[in-house]
């Protein structure tokens, strides 16, 4: 249940990076080749703007102020390098922003492999605030978006140049300053070649680097539906922080589905046959399902109450239901079976010894033996270790399963050892307790993200 910073920061970067959705969206005109296979620009020639926007009758011809607009920069159907600089450096100066949306949509119509890197960099030098905030940060990953859809490899390297010679100076963390632009580009060419994107992929060797870019990959797979995306998740090794990030990439892939409705998302998750990923497209639909009507979705996580994979979406539940009524999820859990009904009493246990510590206790003290009732132990003794080390301690000697009773015991001495040092130091001295165990307690390492016993964040959670 640690270790879950690498899946919040994902989480959050995922957030952040595409927010505004991606409107550049592939077509049969998105990109075109010569005969020599040479990539064009995203929608072919530039004059095509230019004619999609006459419009009027009686012979009278009117062009949108965005066909105006970039019809003055073309030449021979082409925008220049320069031209495309001035292009954007005169955009930006504009306040109305529908019609910078449409300028900007009209120029990257227009985008090529030759033009795309200058367009990048006079967008970053002018975007300014715009006049609903930091437009400009998003106008850059659509931009990156767009430029990976027409020259992926090519919009990586010049964006990691970029991203190198501005270390140390950009505003926004030098090197990290570009990473949701580099995942919009990774976004933008997977949607186009996801072989070519994925294998990129392989060879980033920073696995927090790769981490950021697996996310713009499986973004840009899903423009293109579910199917590429659950391929590239299932082909992920499964090995250290990995699974988390399958589990994330799942989770996005479950969002899809949410989008086409409650019951097309649950058929899916049934479609889902290994274990792993499946917990984390239970989980992200219960989170969702949740919001709305809670007992209808507990009802509905009944029918994987023997399922392995699903005890992290009871989790889920079971942590927020807990919240008000602790009971009804004790007795709801009753209907589950295995790690699925542990885990309900786990976290029910933990929010009512939180709220109300007395009551817990007596209810506690009348289960019978079971794996879910050392799960629940474990929960109310390492929750109050803080406030009643005694008590807890005594809590804690009393669960069946040694391995659990062990690490539990360490947990709540390590509490202990942080508010009372010298009566936990007394109770170690008699306690019998191995070597290993003592130096784990005594010589506590930092760096624990804050996560002291059920005290602070619950990690992996």
């Amino acid at each position: 249940m640690k270790n879950a910073t690498l899946v919040s920061l994902l989480a959050v970067t995922a957030a952040s990076a595409f927010g505004l959705g991606w409107i550049v969206r592939p077509s049969g005109d998105d990109l075109s080749q010569d005969a020599g296979g040479e990539k064009k620009s995203m929608m072919n020639a530039g004059e095509r703007s230019v004619n999609k926007g006459m419009r009027g009758g009686g012979g009278g011809v009117e062009l949108r102020p965005e066909d105006e607009f970039v019809a003055r920069f073309l030449t021979g159907g082409k925008i220049s390098s320069a031209d495309m600089q001035a292009a954007i450096k005169e955009m930006s100066e504009v306040n109305d922003p529908l019609l910078r949306q449409k300028m900007l949509a009209a120029l990257l119509e227009n985008l090529t492999a030759d033009n795309a890197k200058d367009a990048f960099l006079a967008l970053r030098e002018n975007r300014g605030g715009g006049p609903f905030g930091r437009a400009g940060d998003n106008e850059l990953r659509l931009l990156a978006n767009a430029w990976g859809r027409i020259d992926g490899a090519g919009a990586m390297a010049a964006l990691k140049e970029v991203a190198e010679a501005s270390e140390g100076n950009d505003r926004r963390g030098g090197r990290g300053g570009l990473a949701s632009e580099m995942m919009g580009a990774l976004s933008g060419w997977a949607t186009v070649d996801g072989a070519a994107a994925t294998a990129y992929l392989d060879t980033i060797e920073d696995d927090r680097q790769k981490g950021f870019a697996g996310l713009g990959v499986i973004q840009g797979l899903l423009v293109n539906g579910v199917d590429e995306a659950m391929s590239f998740v299932q082909g992920l090794p499964k090995e250290g922080e990995n699974n988390r990030a399958q589990e994330m990439y799942m989770g996005m892939i479950a969002g899809e589905m949410l989008e086409q409705g409650d019951d097309a998302a649950k058929s899916w998750v049934d479609s889902v046959a290994d274990p792993d990923l499946k917990s984390g497209a239970l989980t992200r639909v219960t989170m969702e399902l949740m919001q709305d009507d809670r007992e209808a979705t507990a009802e509905w996580l009944v029918k994987y109450g023997d399922d392995d994979s699903a005890a992290r979406a009871v989790g889920r539940l079971a942590d927020s239901w807990s919240r008000e009524d602790p009971e009804a999820v004790l007795e709801w859990a009753d209907q589950l079976s295995g790690k699925t009904k542990a885990e309900a009493y786990e976290e029910a246990m933990e929010t009512w010894a939180r709220e109300d510590p007395t009551a817990a206790g007596e209810y506690l003290g009348n289960l019978a033996a079971s794996p879910e009732r050392d799960s629940a132990t474990e929960a109310y003794a390492t929750r109050i270790s803080r406030e009643n080390p005694v008590t807890a301690m005594e809590w804690a000697g009393t669960i069946a399963n040694e391995e659990m009773r062990q690490d539990t015991v360490v947990e709540v001495a390590q509490d202990w050892y942080r508010s009372d040092k010298a009566a936990a130091e007394a109770w170690i001295a008699s306690s019998g307790l191995p070597e290993e165990s003592v130096q784990q307690i005594t010589e506590q390492q930092r760096g624990r993200g804050g996560d002291f016993g059920r005290g602070g964040p619950r990690g992996g959670r």
